[in-house]
């Protein structure tokens, strides 16, 4: 206790004095302002523009290479936004075409609105001087996390000039949320990026050694009077679908129709709604063979779950990708099925209904968030081969998803949540109930931060299960130097999973971790980062010892703006209690020592390239594993980008899981050889600023080669046994083909025109040559999803307008 004690105070002593915010008056004008890039209008001369911008890199803190002077302007529709950004050099201004929300590598301005002036979320509205808009939402966390899915609907206009460029923006109070009469003192920062110095420059000075950006945003004085406006947007949407391949006798073709709605309940809350939700022409899941005991774990593409779902992420018991995913009880046919019959269809996905959030912040700083979603029973066929009938089973009854968070913002940008999951199904008894709080506690000077997240679970299916995890540690969040130590706890019954994403429960982890950054240039660098942790891990239950790990990560950005990677790891002996899928049972893997080098091109350049290699050395004879990824991309003129990458890792002699003996009484391990290649190659050309192509491909191949079984011995080592017969080989081999169109016709509006191509094929007997694997998946059957998707924004205010005008 005396220790902990100690450790506190020394913290807290660590202190650095607060930083002056500068401040900028908007000015209420009357007139119209036309949005098209030129500042002739007479209010712009009167205005006092921010001015006066500092570099964050690569000198943070000393002024800006060039000028740039911003005036903020605002009306009872809007707020808008005349940047002049001047450059000495106009011709070598990075100025490229990219898709909406892509900056790529061009030049940009940006400005962050935090109308509730709290450092907890803020508004970013970026441009480049093609004309590409991005918007973002940046939210205070663990540290500050920029939302790029968010999407707002606003106009700007950029214009080149012998000066440098210039942005025009009119950003509608429907995109913001605020207080009553406009609060009177908002937050704010811009930020301009000037790329062939590879500097970004802000505004109001971010000290790079604080932690977060939010906090360290300027004023914005003046904004009064106003009243929010009502914030209600519709978007109705039709899509065409037809599909060709893999067991579709006929095209066919069909329609989905829908809405999306968008309704500002008040000055803090919006409801977010989607009727009939689609999401036929998302991206395709990079999909790979799985050995390990471990759930793969997808990163959620559907935009609905992606924006402003901020809230839900506290405690990290919410994995949105469970919403509308495989039915929970698919393996239930096999338990109702006769010897007659086979199963001709079993879904791989539910139908959502209805899918609906509910979020906002009230101005003392109270987050709420609520997102409810409702699937329709989803039914698998069995065809019985006798008498040719069929009949459906039910596999998931009407489902209802639900989760609410409830944030509360306190002093010194720290926080407290409390956050819960739940689903519930018709006629069903299974039930899952998830709650947990995660907070940050900050001193005055945010240079120190207690962190800590908890949570119980509750699950009902066969029996009641209940469990907890708890996560507490201590940080020293400012200057160079970063450290911290934090425990985690999580019982044997803990298990979030039925709405959420944990790979490992019973788990004991002490962690520990040193980062020095230093960003100012000296010698060769121009910025390095270090970061040195060591981690003691238990089992929940008996206390059994698991493992100890150390990790070194060091990365640096050079001079001529290379970049180069070190990592190393060290694992000793590890009583790996997951790898046996047999409770308390566990295999002893011995010690390794893993490192991986990576270095990188100039990324400006118009062909950059970079190459890692990594190699993992074990405490065992003929065993090892080694991998090498070279990846790149190329730029062509200023509408088209090619990305490419290859990824290829060996293992020989690795030791796994194979599977349990008939009998039940044996764990089978194996010795294995696996080899995976992964190929793909992204391009985007774009038309303009309102429209593109873009294409991905990817093939990837995985063989696995059984070459030993084992049994697996009470003391967690191997002896070899013959007499298993088993065999385990496997060739996974996925290509898949993303082509899409996308136009944006009007604000907010779009039409989206796709094709996706996929091949799947997974054999027992491996090929090993990877030319022998893409030409055989190649001439397999595939799957062709053709669609044409039409969303229209119809925005209240506009449809008012035009009404008052008539």
């Amino acid at each position: 206790m005396k220790f902990i004690c100690s450790l506190i105070a020394i913290f807290y002593a660590l202190v650095l004095s607060a930083q002056e915010k500068k401040s900028v008056a908007a000015l209420n004008i009357e007139t119209s302002i036309v949005i098209d890039g030129v500042l002739d209008e007479p209010v712009y001369s009167v205005s006092e523009p921010a001015k006066d911008f500092v570099q964050l890199q690569p000198y943070n803190g000393k002024p800006s290479m060039q000028k740039s002077e911003v005036h903020i302007l605002y009306d009872q529709t809007a707020i808008y936004i005349g940047a002049v950004l001047y450059d000495t050099a106009p011709d070598s201004i990075f100025n490229f075409l990219s898709e909406r929300d892509i900056i790529g590598m061009s030049d940009y301005f940006g400005i962050y609105f935090d109308p509730y002036n709290q450092g907890q979320v803020a508004y970013g509205f970026f441009v480049t001087p093609a004309g590409v808009q991005t918007d973002l939402k940046a939210v205070k966390s663990d540290y500050d996390y920029e939302d790029p899915n968010w999407n707002a609907v606003w106009q700007s206009k950029t214009r080149m000039t012998d000066e440098g460029w210039i942005v025009e923006m009119r950003i509608p109070y429907s995109a913001l949320r605020f207080p009553e009469n406009g609060g009177g003192t908002w937050g704010v920062n811009m930020f301009r990026n000037i790329r062939r110095y590879n500097s970004n420059n802000s505004w109001n000075r971010v000290d790079l050694q604080i932690s977060g950006i939010i906090h360290q945003e300027g004023q914005l004085t003046g904004i009064k009077d106003l009243k929010p406006p009502v914030r209600l947007a519709i978007s109705p949407f039709s899509a065409l679908y037809t599909q060709t391949g893999s067991g579709n006798s006929s095209p066919g073709l069909k329609y989905k129709g829908g809405m999306d709605l968008k309704y500002g309940i008040n000055e803090s809350f919006t409801l977010d709604m989607m009727l009939i939700p689609d999401f036929g022409q998302i991206q395709s899941d990079e999909k790979q063979l799985n050995l390990s005991p471990y759930e793969l774990y997808y990163s959620e593409k559907r935009q609905f779950f992606t924006e402003g779902t901020e809230l839900f992420d506290r405690g990290n018991i919410f994995y949105s990708r469970r919403i509308g995913s495989a039915p929970k009880f698919s393996n239930r046919i096999y338990n109702d099925i006769t010897v007659d019959e086979v199963v001709s269809y079993n879904p791989t996905e539910t139908q959502l209904l209805n899918t609906s959030k509910i979020s906002g912040r009230t101005k003392n700083g109270l987050g709420l968030g609520l997102l409810n979603s409702i699937s329709l029973p989803s039914y698998a066929v069995l065809n019985d081969t006798i008498t040719g009938g069929k009949r459906k089973v039910l596999i998931q009854p009407l489902t209802n998803y639900n989760v609410i968070a409830v944030d509360k913002t306190l002093k010194n940008n720290s926080y407290i949540s409390l956050v819960n999951t739940n689903i519930i199904m018709a006629d069903d008894p299974f039930v899952t109930n998830v709650t947990a709080t995660d907070f940050q506690l900050q001193n005055k000077t945010k240079t120190i931060a207690v962190k800590g997240k908890g949570g119980i679970s509750i699950r009902n299916e066969n029996e009641k299960e209940a469990g907890f995890f708890s996560t507490l540690g201590i940080e020293k969040i400012s200057g160079k130097l970063h450290f911290g130590i934090s425990e985690r706890i999580c019982s044997d019954k803990f298990n979030p999973n039925d709405l959420g994403y944990l790979q490992r429960n019973n788990e004991v982890n002490i962690n520990s971790y040193a980062f020095y950054s230093n960003r100012d240039p000296f010698w060769i660098f121009r910025e390095t980062h270090n970061y040195l942790t060591w981690n003691h891990n238990r089992m929940y239950r008996e206390f059994a010892f698991s493992n100890n790990g150390l990790f070194l990560n060091s990365f640096s950005i050079f001079k001529n703006n290379y970049c180069g990677l070190i990592n190393m790891w060290y694992t000793g002996n590890k009583f790996d209690f997951y790898e046996p899928r047999v409770v308390d049972r566990f295999y002893l893997e011995p010690q390794n020592f893993r490192y991986e080098l990576g270095l990188w091109s100039d990324s400006r350049k118009a062909l950059n390239l970079g190459i890692r290699f990594k190699s993992t050395v074990r405490d065992e004879t003929g065993r090892f594993a080694n991998g090498a990824n070279l990846g790149g991309g190329l730029r062509l003129g200023k509408k088209f980008q090619l990305f490419f990458g290859t990824d290829i890792n060996s293992e020989k002699n690795n030791r796994g899981f194979a599977g349990l003996k008939s009998t039940m009484d044996s764990i089978i391990f194996a010795r294995r050889d696996i080899k995976t290649i992964e190929n793909s190659i992204s391009a985007a050309y774009t038309i303009n600023n309102k429209a593109g192509v873009n294409l991905r491909v990817r093939h990837y191949w995985s063989g696995a080669s059984y070459k030993e079984y084992f049994r697996l011995n009470e003391d967690g080592s191997l002896d070899p046994d013959p007499s298993y017969t088993g065999n385990h080989d496997e060739n996974y081999n996925l290509f898949n083909m993303d082509l899409l169109f996308r136009w944006v016709f009007a604000p907010g509006s779009e039409l989206t025109l796709a094709w996706k191509n996929s091949v799947f094929d997974n054999q027992r007997v491996v090929m090993k040559s990877y030319v022998e694997n893409l030409g055989n998946i190649l001439r397999s059957d595939q799957s062709n999803s053709f669609s044409l998707k039409v969303l229209y924004y119809i925005d209240y205010n506009n449809l008012r307008k035009k009404r008052d005008y008539f």
